[in-house]
């Protein structure tokens, strides 16, 4: 039985010396009671379902909203760990204040899906795929899906690194809803919610970023015991 594995272990795995790959392997087929979301969601999760909000809502007042109530606690919080936490989402968020989210989706009107949460298995290891927004829409006669993921790496994630997010969000998506939709490689949209720069799987299809979904899946089963 293997763990499963969020797609930002990948990348991290990507950064690791031999030694701690060896160790990242080992660990995968070592029981655990629990196992925490995929990049830490729970800790940048005000910014986070925000910027998932204001995206579904197409509406920037969500997003003042937000940093308002964060505002209405944040003086209260004495330890200085919280308050990082706190100014670091806020940042994202005053980034986003005027930010137009339709450059983000498609210009005709969507219609959001259910996030199913199951595990892509992909060469036999079991890939977790949380994006914030999956929706659907018609497009010269055609029903197209697609979908949305913001993601946030205090390391700074590379455009390769948002190409591995890009590539399993298609294979989600086509595991979930290729029976009765297309999947539109333009909108399986990456958000690097730090840099605010964005990746599309249609970018992997043209040759723009190379394609390591596979083979970091393949150097992580080479660690396996």
């Amino acid at each position: 039985m293997i763990n499963k594995v969020p797609v930002k272990k990948l990348i991290e795995f990507r950064r690791l010396s031999e030694k701690r790959k060896s160790s990242f392997g080992n660990k995968l087929t070592i029981p655990k009671e629990t196992v925490s979301n995929d990049s830490g969601n729970d800790y940048w999760t005000r910014s986070l379902s925000g910027l998932s909000t204001a995206f579904k809502q197409n509406d920037n007042l969500i997003i003042k909203g937000r940093i308002e109530r964060i505002l209405d606690v944040y003086e209260d919080k004495d330890d200085k760990k919280t308050k990082l936490m706190y100014d670091r989402n806020l940042n994202i968020l005053h980034n986003y204040e005027d930010f137009n989210f339709m450059i983000l989706r498609p210009s005709i009107e969507l219609n959001f899906l259910p996030k199913p949460r199951i595990l892509i298995n992909i060469s036999g290891l079991p890939i977790q795929v949380i994006p914030h927004q999956i929706f659907s829409y018609k497009e010269k006669e055609e029903m197209k899906v697609g979908g949305i993921w913001f993601v946030i790496w205090l390391k700074e994630f590379k455009e390769s690194d948002l190409g591995i997010y890009s590539e399993a969000l298609y294979r989600y998506l086509l595991t979930n809803y290729s029976k009765e939709y297309v999947v539109d490689p333009n909108y399986c949209l990456i958000v690097d919610a730090l840099s605010m720069g964005t990746v599309t799987y249609q970018q992997i299809l043209l040759g723009e970023i190379a394609p390591l979904l596979e083979t970091t899946i393949d150097m992580v089963n080479k660690h396996i015991l």
